[in-house]
């Protein structure tokens, strides 16, 4: 598989998770909340997001390097 997710873009989707749980954990507590958060943690780690794939977006700079 192809990765078509940089770094900042990575960092960025694990930040929102994190925040997710933050959010979840002082203010909600309702846990429906973490499902996008770990879509995008799956994706950050991943280095790869099928809507990309499927759109032709690639913010990777130096493609074939990382997974």
């Amino acid at each position: 598989m192809k990765t078509n997710l940089g770094g900042f873009d990575g960092a960025f989707r694990t930040l929102l998770f994190v925040l997710a749980i933050i959010y979840v954990i002082t203010f909600d507590g309702s846990w429906l909340w973490l499902i996008p958060g770990a879509i995008f943690f799956a994706t950050a780690t991943l280095t790869w997001c099928p809507l990309y794939a499927m759109f032709g977006i690639d913010t990777d700079k130096v493609p074939g390097v990382g997974h």
